[in-house]
């Protein structure tokens, strides 16, 4: 009888037994074609055992799964062989494949698969000298940036980076309004701390408010505060405003450009008369103020639009900073990716590390959500993989997923926000129950509680 009509006429039995096996099996047929492996093998690699049954071995190594196979090399040489394979996903494996013999030919390879990733990582540790010189020396340099990030440090290698925040920095000492631009994700809210800790003002109240987060009938009552009894609901004390509590010190007022008209008029005369008046007040308030102004929106269109008064602009435009999108600034992904991986690893309490090809491969690619969403990726890759090892193959197919969503994110269309905002759940949970198969997992990964996952899945019809 063959090997593989054996597998295939006992497979519950043989699976159960391998299964109580401390060690990855993982069986070929004389060709290389996977025909059976056991959990602790599943366990090594970035793929399923639904994935990689009738696979070939040259196959999963075009695709970058693994980069050597000990089964190729008993194929030809029809005897027993070793190597330490290095997994595509992350990790490494001490692999000894024996060849099962029938009739003078080869009927299925067996392979035993043992993780010596720690131990082997250590040994190349202590080899490259120059390697372990550079690791501390990256360690450092975080831990150093990580004290100073409260205070508005932006970790950063590129000259183009470099440029700004130098610009930020001899713009902080001068007391005057800033506007900060730039896309959705790329630290707007970082440089205006950096500004503030440089800045004269530094000590004094530092305020920061997300003007897009203010409820519309809210808004003035908020930024400007209000006397007793000014309205029905309204505190019997009154309230002391965003601007009065920002007073001698520092407003950073983000998202600006979603601030409506009739608020923007009101802004832009707390700004001229240097004064406000609270709602129901009788007398002005005299403000000292220095306003740091953010937004992703492109106020010169807005303005042309309607949606944005010109003067305001004008007023908040006296030393403005662009800040550049991650995709032009691609020499600070790699370091940017390890910060977080570090941070990661101290939140979740791993060890992992990144390999200089997985680096490549977040170079190229565009991220639309800039930095915001490399740290979002790379929390995902922490916590989503069991090596340490966090390579090529294993970015190429979180990023794969990455762009799944982005592409069916919904357009604007004529449509309610609700229904949108239901459509994109769908497709995202599509999206990861195809992935991750198990909604215990998916709750996981997304945070959400696994009763709210298995209750969304239902309403919108998708198999668990």
């Amino acid at each position: 009888m063959s090997g593989s009509k054996l597998i295939k006429d006992h497979y519950d039995d043989l699976m159960a037994i391998l299964d109580c096996i401390k060690v990855g099996i993982y069986i070929t047929d004389g060709n290389g074609k996977t025909l059976l492996l056991n959990s602790e093998s599943e366990k090594t690699g970035g793929m399923t055992r639904k994935e990689l049954i009738g696979k070939n071995m040259i196959d999963l190594i075009d695709i970058g799964y693994v980069e050597e196979s000990s089964v190729l090399k008993v194929k030809e040489s029809c005897r027993e062989e070793s190597i330490i394979q290095v997994l595509g996903e992350g990790g490494q494996l001490f692999i000894t494949g024996v060849p099962l013999m029938a009739n003078g030919k080869i009927d299925m390879i067996v392979c035993t698969e043992r993780d010596i990733t720690e131990t082997q990582n250590l040994k190349e540790l202590l080899k490259e000298k120059e390697e372990i010189a550079e690791k501390y020396e990256t360690e450092l340099e975080y831990r150093r940036k990580r004290e100073l990030e409260a205070e508005g440090e932006i970790i950063s290698e590129s000259a183009a980076m470099k440029e700004v925040m130098e610009k930020a920095l001899r713009v902080a000492r001068l007391d005057t309004t800033v506007l900060i631009t730039g896309e959705s994700g790329t630290g707007k809210e970082l440089f205006a701390n950096l500004i503030f800790q440089n800045s004269q003002r530094r000590g004094m109240p530092f305020i920061k408010v997300n003007c897009a987060a203010i409820p519309e009938n809210l808004l003035e009552s908020e930024f400007f505060g209000y006397e007793q009894g000014s309205f029905t609901g309204a505190s019997k004390n009154g309230k002391i405003g965003i601007f009065e509590m920002a007073n001698k010190g520092t407003l950073f007022l983000d998202e600006i450009g979603e601030l409506p008209i009739q608020m923007q008029s009101k802004i832009l005369r707390a700004l001229q008369e240097k004064e406000i008046m609270k709602v129901g007040g009788k007398e002005t308030i005299p403000l000292d103020i220095r306003i740091i102004a953010a937004t992703n929106t492109n106020l010169k269109k807005a303005i042309d639009d309607g949606r944005f008064r010109g003067d305001l602009y004008y007023r908040l435009n006296i030393l403005p900073i662009d800040i550049p999108p991650l995709r032009a600034r691609k020499g600070d992904i790699g370091i940017l990716a390890k910060y977080f991986i570090d941070k990661f690893n101290r939140e979740y309490k791993v060890n992992k590390y990144i390999s200089k090809d997985a680096v490549d491969v977040l170079e190229n690619y565009d991220w639309p959500g800039n930095v915001r969403e490399l740290k979002n990726v790379m929390e995902r890759m922490v916590v989503g993989f069991d090596g340490v090892h966090i390579g090529r193959f294993q970015v190429q197919r979180q990023l794969a997923g990455e762009k799944t969503v982005e592409q069916s994110r919904p357009v604007e269309q004529e449509a309610s926000l609700e229904l949108m905002m239901e459509a994109y759940e769908k497709q995202i949970l599509e999206h990861m129950m195809l992935k991750y198969r198990n909604a215990s997992e998916v709750s996981r990964i997304l945070n959400v509680n696994k009763s709210t996952i298995s209750r969304k899945l239902k309403k919108y019809d998708i198999k668990a």
